[in-house]
């Protein structure tokens, strides 16, 4: 996949958090997982972190994570406007720890060699 292919792939998992997080309760009770919120709000965005790691790879890691959980933050708050849905700094403390981990498994993919050892 090419750099387009990537920074598109990062922009819908991007996009896909935010309307996820602001659609009102009862539109979004239908598709919810059985692992509970915290679990998803990790699971997203670590994904979302990794996947923005891999496409914006000449980025700096630092400038990836801070905007990711900044735009949780904004998201959070956002919550507070829509029907059947509400923040809580607990949610907020989720999603950094998924853009960290997405962040720290893209650290580790990238310094794993990259073929079978030389015997």
């Amino acid at each position: 996949m090419g750099a387009f292919g990537k920074r598109a792939a990062a922009s819908c998992a991007i996009a896909a958090i935010g309307i996820l997080s602001l659609l009102p309760g009862d539109v979004v009770a239908p598709i919810r997982t059985s692992l509970g919120g915290h679990l998803e709000h990790v699971g997203a965005y670590a994904a979302t972190a990794l996947i923005a790691a891999i496409a914006y790879v000449d980025h700096s890691r630092f400038k990836i994570a801070l905007s990711l959980v900044l735009y949780a933050a904004v998201l959070e708050y956002l919550q507070r406007f829509s029907p059947g849905r509400h923040s809580s700094f607990a949610d907020l403390m989720f999603s950094s720890t998924g853009v960290m981990l997405g962040i720290a498994t893209f650290q580790v993919l990238r310094h794993l060699p990259e073929g079978p050892p030389n015997r």
